[in-house]
Order: structure tokens, then sequence, then C-alpha cells
């Protein structure tokens, strides 16, 4: 179970620091625990419930309307008002609130909408790379575990794979021609993926090797292939 500082809140919610402070005291909507030096902290299901009602919030929930909403109703409320395709705010805090909860088929849903709706890159850009980011916040404060990075990583990965394999192919002859790898020892390979699909998706030729490449098998890569 991740903890968390009010900043940290602040900084994944983009709800100020204050105002969740006039929210706990006003509403109850949040119940943090203190340390023994009288530091608040808060717990996965505190951020999970703080971003749904960022959520409600900026589609002009009242808080005192949302104060009074049980778990349920919370959730229902939220799924209700998931079809703006431009609030990617929202989105991103959707996708947030179902990784700590690993609904995977949430998550999945979540994604899926988010294509159909925006387009493929559009959606890589404007809310996957930013749930990312915020997940990136999170990790370096210790509050994503290892199930949870992986969870993200496999399912934006098969999504990614499935868009490129939706694409025309592209004959070799005649279009630009791209090599695409990580060298030995990185592991990471979601940006290759992209750049993977953005290319094919321009007509470009790619010969994709993934991850953990010796650099020395290059040489005869390019060679036949020549890129």
């Amino acid at each position: 179970m991740g903890q968390f500082s009010i900043s940290e809140l602040e900084q994944l919610s983009g709800i100020k620091a204050h105002t969740i402070r006039v929210w706990e005291q006003r509403y109850g909507i949040l119940r943090p625990v203190r340390t023994a030096t009288n530091i608040r902290t808060y717990c996965d299901d505190d951020l999970r419930r703080l971003l749904n009602v960022a959520t409600l919030c900026g589609r002009g929930y009242r808080i005192s309307k949302i104060a009074q909403f049980t778990e349920q109703e919370l959730g229902r409320a939220v799924i209700s008002c998931n079809d703006d395709a431009h609030d990617y705010s929202q989105q991103v805090n959707s996708l947030l609130a179902a990784m700590l909860e690993m609904n995977e088929p949430q998550l999945s849903s979540l994604l899926n909408q988010s294509i159909q709706e925006l387009g493929f890159e559009t959606a890589l850009m404007h809310v996957v790379y930013p749930f990312l980011q915020r997940i990136g916040v999170m990790w370096q404060a210790g509050s994503v575990n290892p199930a949870q990075e992986h969870l993200i990583t496999n399912l934006i990965r098969q999504k990614m794979m499935a868009a490129t394999d939706k694409l025309a192919p592209v004959p070799p002859a005649g279009a630009c021609r791209w090599v695409l790898f990580l060298p030995e020892g990185e592991m990471h390979e979601l940006a290759l993926l992209f750049m993977n699909y953005a290319l094919r998706a321009r007509h470009h030729h790619v010969l994709y090797l993934g991850q953990n490449l010796p650099i020395k098998e290059l040489q005869e890569v390019c060679k036949t292939y020549q890129p």
C-alpha cells in the first residue's frame, strides 16, 4: 500500500493542498493517518477517491453533493461522465484510479475508449503519455508497486502491437527504411513501439528488432537490410 504526503496528492490529482485540507475538515472526503510527528499521510484508497472527486468536480459536480456519495455511487458517477473525448485530464484520472484497484478490464476498456474516440496517436500523446508521467512520479515516491507497473506496461504494449498489426503492410521497395532496436541492457520499449507504429503509419518500412540487442549484431543487420 502506498503512502502519500499532501503535496504528492496535490501533484497527482491537480487539487491544491489547501483545498484538500478544507474538504477533509468540512466534508470528510479523506481520512489521513498522522505520523508520530503529526504529518498527514494518505493511502492508495485516499488517492483513488481524490482522483474520482477531481474528475467529478471537473465535470461540474458540487463538492457538497460528491461528499454524500457512497463508494459505489462515486464510481458510477465517474463512469457516467467518462464520455468527453477531449477531457484528457479526466481520462488520466480514471486510468490512475483503475490502476490502483488493479482493475484490468476497466483499464482496457478506458484505453479502448480513448483510442476509438481520439485516434491512436492522439490518445497516446494526450492520454497515455501523461498517464505514464503520473505513474513515474508515483514510482519515484514509492507509491506504485511492480505488479501495478507491469500491468500497465503490458496492457499498453498490447494496445500498441494491436494497432500496428492493423496497418497496411509497406513494401520495402521505394520506401524509407528504418531499423528500430534498443541496445543491450535496455528493456523499456514502449517509446520504441510507438515509433514503430508512427513510421509504419507514414508508409515507411521498419525492421523492428526490439529490446536488448547487442550492438555488434547491427553491422550484419545493416549489411543485409541496408536502411
